[in-house]
């Protein structure tokens, strides 16, 4: 079997949330303010895989977290063993019962996987037992490897990494919720090749987003990593609802608790959940909420 890579590496916004970002630093254009009842908190759009040629981050990015009480993220990893998280993997990514991935997919959707998998010099029999949520996330992490691009360098961890032991970190969801999800995608063999297929071309999917996001355009850059795959692939929503809408109403109650807990948080949130009229920003605005993006001087 195929060498696993660390649980830090499976988050599940991987498989469609792909923002990497080379050579700048995260930009004031994906960070806003948020109040409401006269509480102020921060929302920052995050990047989960980066490199050293993010750092440091935007002064004013960094000055408003130094004034929160409590870091939001995701998921903190830390809450729960390696052994544990291992333990969640197989349970909700690999098949049971001898199966594999010839007893679930067709030729070609298996050609497909064989040939993303060949850049890496990798043989289909190492990840045979793998279910295709799984082996997407797999995919996608050494797609990002390959580009030089590190789980323990993204923008969640960095903070993360400065929080620990001196302010309260709080996780949205959990570990064992985002490997649950594995079991919630769709099944459909079509609908599969279909997000395979969108895999391929991932060094000019990331090079459209580079540029989005040196320009401060998150309207492109929501094109890039949500508009533009649902378009091409309308097969795929079934993906989008499970990976990204569906735990959007979590993601507001953690602003919504800030507030009511009168806390100063500072909240980080993979950049794809933040954008679009089903995004974060849009739903607090539609909560009452008075929403700043904070722009460059």
């Amino acid at each position: 079997m195929m060498k696993q890579h660390s649980a830090s590496q499976f988050s599940l916004l991987l498989l469609f949330v792909t923002l990497l970002i080379t050579a700048q630093p995260v930009k004031a254009e994906l960070f806003w303010t948020y109040e409401k009842d006269g509480q102020q908190g921060y929302l920052l759009g995050s990047v989960h895989f980066a490199n050293e040629s993010f750092y440091p981050l935007d002064k004013k990015i960094l000055d408003a977290y130094e004034r929160s009480s409590v870091l939001v993220v995701e998921v903190d990893e830390e809450t729960v063993s390696e052994d544990e998280r291992q333990r969640l993997i197989a349970k909700n990514g690999f098949y049971g019962n001898n199966q594999t991935l010839k007893d679930h997919l067709s030729p070609k959707t298996l050609s497909l996987i064989e040939g993303l998998l060949k850049e890496f010099g990798i043989p289909l029999e190492a990840v045979k037992s793998y279910q295709p949520g799984l082996l997407a996330i797999t995919i996608t992490a050494l797609q990002a490897e390959k580009l030089g691009y590190k789980a323990d360098q993204g923008i969640d961890q960095y903070f993360m990494q400065k929080a620990r032991y001196k302010k309260n970190i709080r996780q949205i969801e959990d570990f064992a919720f985002q490997m649950a999800l594995l079991t919630n995608l769709p099944s459909d063999d079509l609908i599969l090749q279909d997000s395979f297929k969108d895999m391929s071309d991932y060094k000019a999917t990331w090079a459209a987003m580079m540029s989005a996001w040196k320009q401060g355009d998150g309207d492109e850059l929501y094109k890039q990593a949500i508009g533009d795959p649902l378009n091409d692939y309308p097969q795929l929503a079934g993906f989008f609802d499970v990976l990204f809408f569906d735990r959007h109403p979590r993601m507001v109650n953690s602003a919504n608790q800030c507030v009511n807990n009168k806390e100063t948080c500072f909240i980080v949130i993979g950049a794809g959940h933040m954008l679009g009229e089903k995004g974060i920003v849009a739903e607090l605005m539609r909560q009452g909420y008075r929403v700043t993006q904070l722009q460059e001087n």
